[in-house]
C-alpha cells in the first residue's frame, strides 16, 4: 500500500519530502521521516529546518495523520 498526496498518484508521500504540518492556524515546516501507510500517518522531524523552530519546538519527531499535512517539495 502507498500513499499519496490529496488522491493524486502523481504524487506518492516518500521519506524526506519537506511537508507544512497543520494544527489549527498554526503551520510548522517539518520533514518526513518515516511512512507509516496501514494507519496511514507520518513520522515527521522539525529539525534542523528553521533556527528558530529548533529553540520553540520541544519534541523534535511527531507523528501526524496524512490529511493534517501538505506537500511542499522533493528533497533530492
Amino acid at each position: 500500500m502507498q500513499l499519496f498526496y490529496d488522491g493524486d498518484e502523481d504524487y506518492p508521500v516518500e521519506e524526506y519530502d519537506e511537508v507544512v504540518v497543520i494544527a489549527a492556524e498554526f503551520r510548522f515546516p517539518a520533514t518526513i521521516k518515516k511512512v507509516l501507510p496501514k494507519i496511514k500517518q507520518v513520522i515527521v522531524g522539525f529539525e534542523n529546518i528553521d533556527p528558530v523552530l529548533d529553540l520553540i519546538v520541544l519534541r523534535k519527531q511527531a507523528r501526524v495523520p496524512l490529511s493534517a499535512i501538505e506537500f511542499v517539495g522533493r528533497s533530492m
